[in-house]
């Protein structure tokens, strides 16, 4: 068994695990390319077939976007059926009322 690393033309590491010795080769697809070796995928990446370091403003620039809080009138509420329901027969009472 071998452990592989699977990366591309930037040397991003795009996936690694274990096969067997004779299929090594197979695992990268077009425009990929395969070592032997075991790397972590955040904070390394491969420079001329080997694995290196990332900077810590490469690793800084992955990190993927923080996302803006949803404000709490835009939030998703869980309401039972009854609850449903009942809305819907007040909604009715005011439009035979002429309110709303």
């Amino acid at each position: 068994m071998k452990n592989y690393i699977v990366y591309d033309n930037k040397g991003e590491i795009l996936r690694s695990g274990c096969c067997q010795d004779n299929v090594l080769l197979q695992q990268a697809q077009e425009g990929e390319f395969v070592i032997e070796g075991t790397a972590n995928d955040i904070a390394c990446k491969i420079v001329d077939g080997k694995v290196v370091d990332k900077t810590p403003e490469e690793i800084e620039a992955q990190k993927p976007p923080i996302p803006e809080p949803i404000p709490y009138e835009k939030q998703l509420a869980s309401i039972t059926n009854e609850q449903y329901q009942t809305i819907l027969g007040r909604l009715a009472n005011l439009e035979k009322r002429g309110i709303g």
